[in-house]
């Protein structure tokens, strides 16, 4: 130990003095390192359900604003309804994008209606009781 005198006061100087600590100790660290482990893994499958199910809506929006296009369509030609996306584009503003790079296309149905459906299955999926795609006045969701 050192000893320095000021204004007459001996003051002792210890290499481990409190006022001279500096960082942390390893069991610091340690439990720090571990809240956030925890706290990742309850947060990420959160975030990743939170993102997939954010995709799914948006090609669920996706398929109901071609199905009015495809409403729109059958009223301005006054013919049937078209299969072809293309045949959409003057009542859409831009042709909608999957975000998961699936692709849309509309299928005729017997009586007169059609489904719109997506090619990523999950984006497909009806919701309870309800067939696969979009089927406007079959579908809600």
């Amino acid at each position: 130990m050192n000893t320095t005198t000021e204004g007459g006061l001996k003051i002792q100087m210890n290499k481990y003095n409190k006022k001279n600590k500096r960082g942390f100790t390893l069991i610091e660290l340690l439990v720090t390192v571990l809240i956030l482990a925890i706290l990742m893994a309850i947060a990420l499958p959160l975030y990743l359900s939170a993102i997939a199910d954010s995709e799914r809506k948006t090609c669920r929006a996706n398929l109901q604003t071609i199905a009015n296009a495809e409403m729109a369509y059958r009223v301005r030609t006054r013919t049937a309804f078209t299969t072809s996306i293309l045949d959409l584009v003057p009542d859409l503003a831009a042709v909608p994008k999957c975000p998961n790079n699936g692709t849309y296309s509309v299928a005729l149905t017997p009586a007169t209606s059609f489904t719109v459906s997506c090619s990523v299955a999950l984006h497909n999926a009806g919701g309870t009781g309800e067939p696969n795609g979009y089927s406007p006045g079959l579908n809600s969701q």
